[in-house]
């Protein structure tokens, strides 16, 4: 790991970032909302060009268009290829560049609507299909026609075919019933399985590959297209992806045979460009546990022995979207994956070896793209201060070298400065983390402090842009004189195996005493004034607030974001009851204490500090329930508190103006009682507007 990276950049340095010039004017939300997001990274077959996509807030302020857009590899303003009030994305080439194939949710041409602006089918949820552009531009044309809707797909290598995966259509005798409101419904008998399909270009004849309890979630195919590797699980539930299996089938048809069958999770195949080897993302048959390394393998598609090239390394390995991204010729595989707050490109030789740095520094790398002779490559990066940006690199011996300017606004806002901090957590660990300085800091002065925990528990806080999260404004806060702690406990990723296992049956104990003890170090080095501290977070990150308050009434206020406060009840109602099992090693009926112990909920009459609760009502990974009995048992035990609910959305705010709204509501409620200058009575947050209208509300 020591080898020189391939795309040098400089060493990580402590201060990460630094501040803008001074009078550069001040952050609002829609500034926030208003910076555009690229998301992938595609290099022609020549060389000279990249299909990239961005996305940016409408003009309605409703939505984000999401569109195809193109950029010369030597430099210049990118060209916009699509323009959809719909999702266009995914762009990938074909073999010759003649063509960029495309998902999007645009309403076919002879499509009979129920919105032509969304592009939704009439009669049927199914709407993204493949469609083509030529990259000289003009109007793209539809390819697939499938009644559920595309997911993924891919390539051949001559252009003639692409496999596709399809989510399978509700059954006639399922409308139907629907329609007669004679629709009562078990788990099993709502299960919407994904297909895999083969798709003749010339032709546009689909064949359906796969059908029966199969749910397909990756494929690959072979250079000359007559054969698919996929990945497949028993159901569509997704605790079922730490049981899937690789198979192969002719793409003629026929049935599937079993390539890699064990225990674990083997998914992602990448054929590589020779035909001679399959690489696939996989635990190895070593566990089953949600929190455990994954890890690169190649398989021969006669079958026989799997290699594992990546067993030393001791972080998960990443997929670039779900893709691992093969050398042109096929002598190496590369992939991301997490270190520290950092996140970079690695590769490793087919033949096995050394996993090799690509990227180094504090940078966050995603995306990966090849021309066909191997002599440039382009990737994503982004930093604290800096949104992601396309980069070209000229093989060997280049460096990275920007290549767009997707927000030029943001230079005339002010930057804040970031800095990496570690700190001696429970047991004497070293922790790690970010801290965000706020507006004309000055060495030795205590400022107000936020801290934020991830959610996961085996996410990070990356080094990503500071005004990149639509759920918590960091720039309002940094101006508002707040500094941020963003920190890294264990059971984080990004630190190895044993690190991000160190929490199992044990959230809220020396996690907790982690993020704590970075606290403390931040007001021991004078920089927080420990009477006006806030807490908040997300998922998991919502679990450690709940628990926080519970725990501890040095802070100020609260604000839990889709919380986890009652393992028990989670159990039987979210979309993962698996992940209890893995992280606390038993079910609610076999440890009933356990879990009664580890929720918030059960120790409500501890709290002090004003906490709101924010949850989507849509959200299956941890249900709106859980904001309610939380947000219940505060009021009754008269703790300050509000209930802030988000119709539509699942497992975080995807519609901007709710977006806005839940910064707002934060920035006010953390403001109100942090700030003050004692605590203050309950009060009413400001409102937006009534249970039936734009957000949900209770205990006003």
């Amino acid at each position: 790991m020591n080898a020189r990276p391939m795309f040098a950049v400089l060493a990580l340095a402590a201060v990460l970032t630094a501040p803008a010039s001074a009078g550069a004017r001040s952050w609002t939300l829609d500034d926030i909302l208003a910076v555009r997001t690229v998301t992938d990274a595609q290099l022609s077959p020549d060389g000279r060009w990249v299909a990239t996509v961005i996305s940016e807030l409408n003009t309605e302020g409703t939505d984000y268009n999401t569109d195809v857009w193109l950029v010369a590899v030597s430099g210049g303003e990118p060209r916009r290829l699509t323009n959809s009030p719909v999702a266009d994305e995914s762009p990938r080439w074909s073999s010759d560049g003649r063509t960029l194939a495309f998902l999007s949710d645009r309403p076919r041409p002879d499509a009979k609507t129920d919105d032509a602006k969304s592009g939704t089918p009439a009669g049927d949820e199914g709407k993204r299909q493949i469609w083509l552009i030529r990259p000289d531009g003009g109007e793209a044309w539809v390819l697939s026609d499938s009644k559920g809707g595309v997911s993924a797909f891919e390539w051949s290598q001559d252009g003639q075919k692409i496999a596709y995966l399809a989510r399978e259509p509700k059954s006639e005798d399922r409308r139907k019933k629907e329609k007669d409101k004679d629709d009562a419904w078990t788990p099993s008998s709502m299960y919407r399985w994904n297909r895999l399909w083969a798709l003749d270009v010339p032709t546009r004849k689909a064949t359906q590959l796969t059908s029966g309890e199969t749910h397909v979630t990756g494929v690959s195919l072979s250079p000359d297209g007559k054969q698919a590797v996929f990945a497949a699980q028993p159901t569509p539930l997704i605790p079922d992806q730490f049981n899937s299996d690789l198979y192969l089938i002719s793409t003629a048809g026929g049935r599937p045979a079993p390539l890699v069958k064990r225990k674990g999770s083997d998914n992602s195949p990448s054929w590589s460009p020779d035909g001679r080897l399959i690489a696939f993302v996989s635990q190895d048959a070593k566990s089953t546990e949600w929190y455990t390394n994954n890890y690169l393998c190649v398989v021969a598609p006669a079958g026989g022995q799997v290699w594992n090239l990546t067993e030393t390394f001791d972080e998960r390995v990443q997929g670039f979207g779900g893709d691992l991204v093969w050398g042109p010729r096929g002598e190496f595989v590369c992939f991301q994956a997490n270190q520290g707050t950092a996140q970079h490109l690695f590769r490793v030789s087919a033949r096995g070896g050394a996993v090799l740095p690509l990227t180094s520094g504090p940078e966050v790398n995603s995306s990966l793209s090849f021309d066909a002779s191997g002599n440039v490559a382009v990737f994503l990066r982004e930093d604290g201060e800096h949104p992601r940006e396309l980069y070209r690199v000229r093989l060997p011996d280049g460096g990275p070298e920007v290549i767009t300017d997707t927000n030029p606004k943001v230079r005339d806002l002010p930057g804040f400065r970031k800095e990496l901090v570690t700190w001696k957590g429970a047991d004497g660990w070293s922790i790690e983390g970010l801290v965000i300085y706020p507006a004309g800091y000055r060495a030795g002065q205590k400022v107000p402090l936020v801290l934020n925990v991830h959610g996961g528990p085996a996410g990070t806080h990356s080094n990503t842009f500071s005004a990149g999260s639509r759920t918590y404004a960091w720039p309002l806060f940094a101006q508002k004189g707040y500094a941020i702690l963003l920190p890294n406990p264990r059971g984080s990723g990004g630190y190895g195996g044993a690190f991000r296992a160190a929490n199992v049956r044990d959230w809220g104990g020396k996690d907790y005493e982690d993020i704590m003890a970075g606290v403390d170090a931040l007001i021991e080095r004078g920089v927080v004034d420990r009477t006006r501290t806030a807490v908040c977070g997300w998922s998991y990150g919502g679990f450690m607030t709940s628990t926080v308050v519970t725990r501890t009434d040095r802070f100020r206020a609260a604000v839990v974001g889709a919380g986890v406060t009652d393992l028990m009840s989670m159990a039987g109602t979210c979309d993962i009851p698996e992940f209890n099992r893995s992280y606390f090693e038993s079910w609610p009926w076999e440890d009933p204490q356990f879990y009664v112990d580890h929720s918030a909920v059960m120790h409500a009459g501890n709290v002090k500090t004003p906490t709101l609760v924010v949850h989507g009502e849509k959200d299956e990974r941890v249900p709106p329930s859980q904001g309610w009995e939380f947000y219940t048992a505060l009021r009754k035990v008269g703790v300050p508190t509000d209930l802030l609910l988000l119709p539509r959305q699942p497992h975080g705010p995807r519609e901007p103006k709710l977006q806005r709204t839940v910064m707002e509501w934060t920035l006010d409620w953390i403001n109100r009682y942090t700030l003050a200058a004692a605590p203050a009575a309950r009060a009413p947050v400001r409102t937006t507007g009534t249970a039936e209208k734009n957000v949900g509300m209770a205990g006003r």
